[in-house]
C-alpha cells in the first residue's frame, strides 16, 4: 500500500505536449521563433518586456548585472526564501543582508528593510511568499527615497495581483520561475520583466553572451558579426521549453482558479483547529 501523499503535481496541457512534439519534429530546438513567440504571449498576458531564460535563478542574476550591482554593494533580501535569492547576490560579489519577515503573511517586513539600509545598500529583492504579494507601494517608496533597485522575486507569484496590478508590471525588475512545480512550467526556465526599455535591451544581450541577436549580421561564413562589450552568459530559453510554456499559458487561468479553490478548502477546514493560525489573505490583492 502506497503511504506517500502527493503535495503537488506538474500540469502539462495537451497543447503543450503537441507543441513540444511539433518543435522536435521541426528540428529547430535552440533559442528561436518559439522563444520569441512565448515572450509575445507573456506580454499579451500583461507582463512588461519579458525576457525568457533557462531558469528563474538566472533572471535575478541578469537583473543585478543590468543594475550594476557588484563588489562592495549590499542587497536586502528576506530571511525566509529559497537559497537562490541569496546566491545570485553572491554571484555578483555583493553581500546579501537578511531582513525579517511578517509572521502574518511570510513576506519581507517593510520596517525591517528600513533598519537594514546602509550607505552600501544598492538593491532590495522582495519575495512574494506563496504567491502573496509584498507591500510593493511601501517597498518602492523606500527604494525611491534611497535610490535603490527593486527586483521582485516572483517565483511563486505568476498571475498574482497587487492592488489590481499584475505582478510583473510594477517594479524595475520582476523575476519569474517556470520550474517543474510552478503554476506555469516550461520544465525548467524563467522570465525577467523589465519596466524600462534600456534595461530590456541590456538584459536581452546579457542572456546570450552580450550579443545583440536582433541586429548582428550573419557573415558569409555563417558567423554573426558582433562586438561584446560586457561579460555575457548562456542563459537563454530553448524552443522546446518555450513550446511547452506557450501551451501551458493557454490554461493558466483555469489552473490558478483550481489552486485558489483548493486554498479555500484548506482555510475553511483549518480555521477552527486549535494551535493553527492561518496566514493573512486579502482578496483585493
Amino acid at each position: 500500500m502506497d503511504k506517500n501523499i502527493n503535495f503537488f503535481s506538474t500540469t502539462i496541457s495537451e497543447k503543450a505536449k503537441s507543441n513540444v512534439l511539433e518543435t522536435l519534429n521541426d528540428g529547430r530546438i535552440s533559442a528561436g521563433k518559439k522563444a520569441d513567440l512565448f515572450e509575445e504571449k507573456l506580454m499579451e498576458y500583461g507582463l512588461l518586456n519579458p525576457v525568457t531564460t533557462n531558469s528563474g535563478t538566472v533572471t535575478m542574476h541578469l537583473a543585478l548585472n543590468a543594475a550594476g550591482i557588484g563588489n562592495g554593494d549590499e542587497v536586502i533580501i528576506p530571511a525566509q526564501t529559497f537559497i537562490a535569492t541569496g546566491l545570485v547576490v553572491l554571484y555578483c560579489g555583493a553581500k546579501p543582508v537578511f531582513a525579517d519577515i511578517n509572521l502574518n503573511d511570510g513576506n519581507i517586513s517593510v520596517e525591517s528593510i528600513k533598519s537594514k539600509i546602509t550607505k552600501k545598500t544598492a538593491a532590495i529583492i522582495p519575495v512574494h511568499w506563496g504567491g502573496y504579494p509584498c507591500d510593493m507601494d511601501e517597498i518602492n517608496k523606500i527604494a525611491k527615497e534611497h535610490d535603490l533597485c527593486v527586483i521582485e522575486d516572483a517565483a511563486h507569484a505568476f498571475g498574482s495581483k497587487y492592488k489590481n496590478q499584475l505582478i510583473g508590471s510594477i517594479s524595475r525588475f520582476t523575476s519569474f520561475s517556470f520550474q517543474a512545480i510552478k503554476h506555469l512550467t516550461t520544465g525548467d526556465g524563467g522570465a525577467l520583466c523589465c519596466k524600462n526599455e534600456i534595461d530590456h535591451e541590456i538584459v536581452k544581450r546579457l542572456r546570450w553572451f552580450d550579443i545583440d541577436r536582433d541586429n548582428s549580421k550573419v557573415g558569409v561564413l555563417g558567423e554573426r558579426e558582433y562586438d561584446a562589450i560586457n561579460v555575457g552568459y548562456k542563459y537563454h530559453m530553448n524552443d522546446i521549453a518555450a513550446s511547452m510554456g506557450i501551451g501551458n499559458l493557454e490554461i493558466i487561468n483555469d489552473k490558478l482558479k483550481y489552486i485558489r479553490r483548493l486554498a479555500k478548502i484548506y482555510d475553511e477546514n483549518l480555521k477552527d483547529v486549535d494551535g493553527i493560525t492561518l496566514m493573512e489573505y486579502n482578496p483585493l490583492s
